[in-house]
């Protein structure tokens, strides 16, 4: 028992349980002599008081007492003083050692706390014996299951929040799919150039699609790749991203400022990062005015910024934030952050990236 309670408070403190080990049976010890000291004191003080008191009426009432008389009435103060006396060792050894036994309820209450999953009981710390080290490891047995059932929770969270974000990821693609079959299925007879169109989107978009599953089944594994020419890899991810606004909006995007660059990412998160800046703007932005899309660098940290004007009736438009969110958790992946500011009128999104090297 002992070893066990070593081992779980080891991890808070590292005492010594071999300090307080007989240290509560010390202290009953010394509660018993205690007691036993101040009973024996209050016999001889009622045995000689009381003596003093007879002889003394006896003296002033001129009362002659035989030896027989004497003897008897100091035997019957001595047995009144002995009973005085263990009646007062009686009570005061049980209050003392019920201050250890309520204590012991105390532990109790905390063990079946612990056992009903109510970790947010905890033991009040009294003395320093083997009650207080036991009341001490349920309270880190406690606190530990707290912490293990937080984290849990906080595990689950992030994993229905990964769920969520890739499940809206892949719905991205397949919007475009759609799209793009409703345009070609609305034209009388489409030319070849608009199947090949069509064709090779489709392809783009089903691997893509293929790759965020792959993501959601291996729970989230990243496919880190070098990239030699990252200005070139922006460049096909903005080119992109225009694709997917042309018949939507009109897009100015400006790479002036973004350098030429070596990197390692995931290209699937990157791509994903523009497709929810697309879905975001089909979604809240008022497609009558220009969006505009820079890259560019700040502090030696790769920028895509994003502006737009936002449609007026955008309180009719549910909204969980999820885009935005899945691009946090991935600017945040590359040691990176997003910064959102909006208005009634304008919204613009600022992603940082990593640092260049």
């Amino acid at each position: 028992m002992i070893l066990v309670i070593r081992n779980i408070l080891k991890p808070h403190g590292e005492r010594d349980i071999m300090l307080t080990r007989g240290k509560l049976s010390r202290e009953i010890l010394g509660i018993f002599c205690v007691a036993t000291v101040i009973s024996v004191f209050i016999f001889g003080f009622l045995n000689i008081t009381a003596n003093s008191i007879v002889l003394r009426y006896c003296e002033q009432s001129g009362i002659v007492l035989t030896e027989n008389v004497e003897w008897t009435i100091h035997s019957w103060i001595q047995s009144v003083s002995f009973a005085a006396a263990v009646f007062l060792f009686v009570v005061l050894f049980l209050f003392l050692v019920g201050q250890k036994v309520a204590y012991i309820k105390d532990i109790i209450c905390g063990i079946d706390a612990l056992r009903m999953h109510r970790m947010n009981h905890e033991i009040l710390l009294e003395g320093n014996n083997e009650l207080t080290q036991l009341a001490e490891s349920i309270n880190y047995l406690s606190q530990t299951e707290r912490e293990l059932r937080e984290k849990e929770m906080k595990m689950q969270e992030d994993k229905e929040h990964f769920i969520r974000a890739l499940s809206h990821d892949i719905r991205t693609p397949l919007t475009s799919i759609l799209s793009y079959s409703e345009y070609v299925k609305g034209q009388a007879e489409p030319s070849t150039k608009e199947i090949e169109d069509y064709i090779l989107l489709v392809q783009q978009k089903a691997e893509q699609i293929k790759k965020l599953t792959n993501q959601l089944l291996d729970e989230g594994r990243r496919q880190l790749e070098k990239v030699e020419d990252g200005k070139l890899l922006m460049q096909q991810l903005v080119d992109e991203w225009e694709a997917s606004m042309e018949g939507v909006c009109e897009c100015n995007t400006y790479l002036e400022k973004c350098p030429e660059f070596s990197c390692e990412v995931d290209i699937q998160e990157l791509r994903r990062i523009f497709d929810n800046l697309a879905s975001n703007i089909l979604k809240y932005a008022d497609t009558e005015y220009e969006i505009s899309l820079k890259i560019f660098t700040r502090e030696n940290r790769l920028i895509i910024a994003q502006y737009n004007r936002c449609r007026q009736n955008l309180e009719q438009t549910e909204s969980y934030k999820i885009g935005i969110k899945s691009i946090q958790r991935i600017a945040v992946s590359y040691g990176g952050y997003v910064d959102v500011m909006q208005d009634e009128t304008m919204f613009k999104i600022e992603i940082g990236l990593m640092e260049l090297i």
